[in-house]
């Protein structure tokens, strides 16, 4: 009888039924042909898979991501420009390192990559970049809203997994800096050699200065969230409020580029994405308590752990199945119906849960820049004008990038776990 909930998902998921009425479809086929319990455990399921303090940061995230493109985002591209203009290929430097600093608002890849591509990717095309290699470094500076915290799809998974947000948030840190880091070096050799970026900017002394001093407000943003969970003064969705509220003082009284019509378009659009992210986490809520009832993660579990005992081919065939998942599947569905399958896999094979975390998030940034349904992908070609199909080979040379910093971050734990030992305990 399970077979049939997970054969009518697969059916839905194939004919593009968006994701949470396919999730509460096929739980509610399953219910109906059981006959036990009743259809109204159903809603009682949708309320308690929601109803946590931990996911008021999910809407509170997105609305002060949104705020800050009003004034924030285009101070803090200036200052990135300024820092790595100087470089081979200075502007797509700027743009991969805007993206770091945006995701560290926004927590949405999607967000980040609409926001810094449309900035940057025309300047870059008007600069001799190539439009295929514009669309897909941006699209992989956007993933790393994702991983960079505060991040929406981290939340959701210690919602499901019941772990730390701010450890979580702490372990990202490192392997969202090296994984930039990683980005802007390949992006330099790239330039070099196909003579990206030839127009470079020279600033005054006191141009430098006022660029600076412009863009340190917002800098402040990720200094104030993550400050404020590591020394208790509030918890990480208490930290969200705090982030909309900052937003809205740059954004309204500080920089004046906030409207109160705009402000009414970003609540609208705001309320819309959450609304969508919510009702997908409460379907798959009665989904997963059907699963857990049925005892389906611990079958699952074994018939992976049959494939093999050793904990590298296991993880391999993990990363790969993510992967796979990620490049049809949107980020946080996968994070939702994943985790209850994947988390007692990974913790039986000895490995911390907060490296897991990072890991999975980190694969779905990789599955985010893999066609054929990469979401950021979609919208970084959409702000250089290029379909998906002409970014390639270029994304193939990004993703094998992403690839090895999950690699690294797989292999030496201590990249993932350094930060919240140290600073947590």
């Amino acid at each position: 009888m399970i077979g049939l909930m997970f054969a009518i998902l697969s059916i839905c998921l194939v004919l593009g039924v968006p994701v949470g009425f396919a999730i509460g479809i096929s739980a509610t086929v399953y219910l109906t042909s059981a006959g036990f319990p009743p259809l109204s455990i159903i809603p009682t399921k949708m309320v308690d898979g929601i109803n946590s303090f931990s996911l008021l940061a999910l809407p509170l995230f997105i609305i002060s991501g949104n705020i800050m493109s009003y004034g924030c985002t285009p101070r803090l591209m200036r200052f990135a420009n300024m820092l790595l203009g100087r470089l081979p290929g200075g502007l797509g430097a700027a743009g991969v390192a805007s993206a770091g600093f945006f995701g560290a608002i926004s927590g949405s890849g999607v967000a980040t990559t609409a926001a810094v591509g449309g900035l940057v990717g025309p300047e870059m095309v008007k600069q001799g970049y190539g439009k295929g290699y514009t669309a897909s470094l941006l699209c992989a500076g956007g993933t790393l809203g994702i991983v960079i915290p505060p991040s929406l799809p981290m939340v959701i998974y210690c919602t499901s997994a019941n772990t730390s947000v701010g450890r979580l948030f702490l372990a990202g840190v490192i392997p969202g800096l090296m994984t930039i880091l990683s980005l802007i070096i390949f992006n330099v050799f790239i330039a070099k050699r196909r003579g990206y970026g030839s127009e470079r900017n020279h600033y005054t002394k006191k141009q430098v200065i006022s660029i600076t001093v412009d863009a340190l407000l917002p800098l402040f943003m990720p200094v104030i969230i993550l400050g404020g969970v590591l020394t208790g003064i509030f918890t990480p969705t208490e930290s969200a409020a705090v982030a909309v509220i900052y937003a809205f003082v740059l954004g309204k009284f500080v920089y004046r580029e906030l409207s109160f019509k705009d402000l009414y378009k970003v609540l609208n659009e705001s309320v819309k994405s959450s609304a969508i992210i919510m009702f997908i986490m409460a379907c798959a809520a009665p989904f997963a308590w059907l699963m857990a009832t049925q005892n389906i993660p611990t079958l699952f579990a074994n018939v992976i752990l049959s494939i093999s005992s050793n904990k590298a081919v296991l993880m391999l065939l993990i990363s790969f199945l993510l992967l796979v998942l990620g490049t049809f599947m949107e980020t946080n569905s996968i994070i939702i119906l994943m985790t209850p399958m994947l988390y007692p896999i990974v913790t039986g094979l000895g490995m911390n849960p907060i490296h897991f975390g990072v890991l999975m998030v980190m694969m779905m940034a990789i599955g985010g820049t893999t066609p054929p349904l990469a979401v950021c992908l979609f919208t970084s070609t959409r702000a250089v004008g290029i379909t998906v199909e002409e970014s390639f080979p270029d994304i193939l040379y990004i993703c094998a990038v992403l690839v090895l910093c999950y690699t690294l971050a797989l292999v030496f734990p201590q990249i993932v776990m350094t930060l919240p030992e140290l600073m947590m305990g």
